[in-house]
């Protein structure tokens, strides 16, 4: 009988998850010809399951779960599933009312909050958070990530039209987004799926860079994050100038061994 509740653990080797899981490599495993494996299960929309991310203190659940899936590179299994990704329903009724989602989200973002998972801002963005991050969203949905620690209005949720939260805890990274489809009218009721990409440093590290570069990212760290820096106080200074608050207390997470890097 498949689990109803399943445990991830970022850097877990592909055996331990299945075993412990109580899951076999034959209909959980995904061998790909690019070298990766995808260690994945599958929950229906009518009996979804309960993710538990093991994360020390940081730990927590992921309910209404569809979907999980662990990445395994074929070449370096030493190093265990670098990356997990989860789907989830945002609640148990389904189209659900969008306050019952706002409501259920803002729970979600509580949670992680009491658990001890932080912002983790871009460094090419502002330092933003709370009202003054969420008002800059509607101005330019492209040129901040949506605040951690606000809870929106039912009119400022039915703005949202895309966008990520991002967070880290410890060593662990977390991007959580929201799709929404059907209604989008505030008093008929839609469809809502989260999507959860959890990662660690060395995930974040490499994702500055592309091709030969992400697997050196530690060689131009230090010279890309100040440049990136330079373009976020620009920037900060302008918003500034229109009456921003910039967050200068926003404590940075410590990727590479120089860090924090500062132009």
């Amino acid at each position: 009988m498949p689990p109803s509740t399943m445990r991830i653990k970022l850097g877990e080797s592909g055996t331990q998850f299945l075993q412990r899981n109580h899951l076999d490599d034959r209909g959980n495993v995904d061998q790909q010809p690019a070298g990766l494996n995808f260690y994945e299960h599958d929950w229906s929309t009518d009996y979804p399951g309960t993710v538990i991310v093991e994360n020390g203190i940081h730990s927590f659940e992921i309910k209404y779960a569809l979907g999980v899936v662990g990445t395994e590179n074929a070449e370096k299994r030493e190093k265990g599933l670098y990356n997990f990704s989860v789907t989830a329903l945002i609640s148990q009724n389904r189209p659900t009312p969008h306050d019952e989602a706002r409501l259920a989200f803002i729970t979600l973002l509580q949670t992680l909050a009491q658990t001890g998972w932080q912002p983790s801002i871009p460094y090419s963005l502002p330092r933003l958070t709370g009202e003054q991050a969420f008002k800059y969203y509607l101005e330019d949905p492209y040129a901040i990530a949506l605040p951690v620690n606000y809870a929106p209005t039912l009119e400022e949720w039915m703005r949202i039209k895309s966008g990520s939260w991002y967070f880290y805890a410890g060593d662990l990274f977390m991007d959580i987004d929201i799709r929404r489809s059907g209604s989008q009218v505030v008093d008929k009721p839609g469809a809502y799926l989260l999507s959860f990409s959890l990662y660690g440093k060395e995930e974040q590290g490499r994702s500055y860079f592309r091709g030969k570069k992400r697997d050196q990212w530690q060689d131009y760290w230090v010279e890309t994050i100040k440049d990136l820096k330079k373009d976020r106080y620009a920037m900060e200074e302008r918003l500034t100038r229109k009456g921003y608050t910039i967050d200068a207390g926003y404590v940075e997470p410590l990727v590479h061994p120089a860090d924090p890097v500062e132009p």
